[in-house]
């Protein structure tokens, strides 16, 4: 089982015949929908959200043939897949072999990974062959933002060889909590004296590993990078600053975002409506992302306490996110909308 192939399985597995397979298609593309938000949060696939970016329809189609010619998973309902046991086993295998997908967290880092990578690179770069004498080297980027960033953080540095030392120290016990392959293609990115970083076709080829395995375990080693900056910036205090002005801001589709001003102001599902001229159950897709993305958002003024823990009662009995199964049981006055909100909210929770 290949990399992309297995995390392909992974959301099938969560969606459990519940979901299309488009709709892991959306996910992996990173598809900023009301649909693919809630399903990212509702099966607990937020960390693979736009990790493929290019993959097509045909790939994903393709992918799911060989699945099931390979009897890893069945066809249900229409676009529906399911993993068997045989695809189940080879899924937790697979995860067990290559542990550092559990570092993944793209929902809430891929906004900021390709930048905080190139101010290390950058910085590390500069400082190494200024510390050196050296003033002429070429660039690893030539991207205006990055190299303003580390021309400001360098005339702050009045002890640049220090600086230095203290960041390769940081980031040598940062790596060494790391897989062995993650170590690697993090440092040989990197370039110094006279020294350029190796590009990933050539660690590819120097690992025996794929380009997008290769991306991959990139990608996860950066957002550990990130977890364990907020988790203990002190320990990190001199690697915190590539982080400057990163902080997740709230990825909300226009018109959420228009629902969440009005909201604000104190206008009620009704008054939305009627003012923006929206469908009802569209106003409600808006307050089950901001309830998603805002883990201040309060719920209390659509859901009561008792309702909330009616509808977790029977998600935690049922052991399901399935809408429908739950509506079942639930007393009447509990709504589709509402059973949406506090699983959304359940999810923001877990997740933090």
């Amino acid at each position: 089982m290949e990399l992309r192939q297995a995390l392909i399985c992974t959301i099938l597995h969560e969606f459990n015949g519940e979901r299309s397979i488009y709709g892991a298609l959306h996910l992996l593309k990173g598809k900023k929908s009301a649909q693919t938000i809630q399903d990212g949060a509702f099966f607990n696939l937020l960390p693979y959200f736009g990790l493929f970016p290019t993959l097509t329809r045909q790939e994903l189609e393709k992918e799911v043939d060989i699945l099931i010619q390979t009897g890893q998973a069945v066809v249900g309902e229409t676009d529906k897949v399911s993993l068997t046991k045989h695809g189940i086993l080879e899924l937790q295998q697979f995860h067990e072999k290559h542990r550092f997908l559990k570092d993944l967290q793209a929902w809430k880092y891929n906004a900021s990974t390709e930048i905080v990578w190139l101010r290390i690179r950058l910085f590390i770069q500069t400082i190494t062959n200024v510390a050196a004498g050296i003033k002429g080297f070429y660039p690893i980027t030539h991207h205006t933002d990055i190299q303003t960033w580390v021309k400001q953080q360098l005339v702050l540095e009045t002890d640049r060889t220090n600086k230095l030392a203290q960041i390769s120290k940081q980031l040598t016990e940062f790596l060494s909590e790391c897989t062995e392959v993650q170590a690697l293609i993090f440092v040989h990115q990197l370039s110094g004296v006279k020294q350029i970083g190796l590009t990933r076709q050539q660690l590819s080829e120097h690992l025996k590993l794929s380009l997008e395995e290769v991306r991959i375990y990139h990608i996860a080693t950066l957002h550990r990078l990130f977890a364990k900056l907020e988790e203990e910036p002190i320990s990190f205090s001199d690697l915190i600053f590539f982080m400057e002005g990163q902080r997740q801001e709230l990825i909300l589709t226009e018109s959420a975002r228009q629902t969440f001003t009005l909201l604000k102001e104190g206008h009620t599902i009704g008054s939305i409506c009627e003012k923006r001229k929206l469908k009802k159950s569209t106003v409600e897709d808006h307050i089950v992302e901001l309830a998603i993305q805002h883990p201040q958002f309060s719920i209390r003024p659509f859901v009561t306490t008792e309702m909330e823990e009616e509808i977790m009662y029977w998600a935690n009995t049922l052991h399901t996110s399935r809408l429908r199964e739950i509506k079942e049981k639930v007393t009447n006055e509990i709504s589709y909308f509402m059973i949406r909100l506090v699983l959304a909210r359940k999810k923001v929770k877990n997740e933090t």
